[in-house]
């Protein structure tokens, strides 16, 4: 799992010194969530900018965020000062000129799907993942809820399934809900195909059971 890459996650800002220095050391790409940021986001972008990659998300409360005004001109404002975007496939049909703009830039693109209520079904999953690769998407990334460890077996076939396919399109799976379960899903997922996984950073979360960044370098890198 050498090219496993780590996101540690920014919902609040500014963060403590001590995070700071570890997340130079452990974590690979920062993602920056600028509805939880609001203001601050301008600040935080320009301080992690020049520590990791960024992947700038302004997340629809329709998959688990919080309001911010004027979501669309945020990322058409801070398309040149990050790395990747990241995108909800439900929000593509008013979101197409912003996902066609970071690919002009040559930004990568996330295309995300989340599930609050449960696991779906592989051909849910199947056609969320076509629709991802038509739209040009350079990760596919999916967060479902759980509780049961029976659905990280489910994922991980899912996961395996999709590695072996012909296609340019990097997948991040996961699950959130119980934090045994989500964390489970981090060190077991990568094994069949998932090549990033979330962690937050600090004391704030962006999804129910997310486990610490610093805590999943230990076990999938120390």
């Amino acid at each position: 799992m050498k090219d496993l890459k780590i996101v540690g996650v920014i919902t609040y800002f500014p963060i403590q010194s001590a995070y700071i220095r570890g997340l130079k050391k452990y974590v690979d790409i920062l993602e920056v969530r600028a509805d939880y940021l609001q203001d601050k986001t301008q600040d935080a972008v320009e301080k992690f900018s020049k520590i990791k990659p960024i992947i700038f998300t302004a997340r629809s409360e329709k998959e688990g965020g919080v309001y911010i005004p004027k979501r669309k001109d945020l990322y058409f404002s801070f398309l040149d000062k990050v790395d990747f975007i990241d995108v909800e496939l439900s929000s593509l049909p008013e979101f197409k000129d912003v996902v066609a703009t970071a690919k002009s830039k040559k930004k990568k693109v996330i295309l995300s799907f989340h599930d609050f209520e449960g696991v779906p079904s592989e051909d849910v999953l199947q056609k969320k993942f076509e629709q991802c690769e038509m739209e040009g998407g350079d990760v596919f990334k999916v967060a479902v809820f759980a509780t049961k460890t029976s659905a990280i077996v489910n994922l991980a076939l899912f996961t395996r399934k999709l590695s072996f396919k012909k296609t340019s399109t990097l997948l991040c799976i996961m699950c959130m809900g119980d934090p045994k379960v989500s964390l489970l899903s981090r060190i077991v997922l990568p094994v069949f195909g998932s090549s990033f996984v979330y962690g937050k950073i600090g004391r704030e979360g962006s999804a129910p059971g997310q486990p610490d960044a610093f805590e999943l370098y230990k076990i999938l890198k120390a």
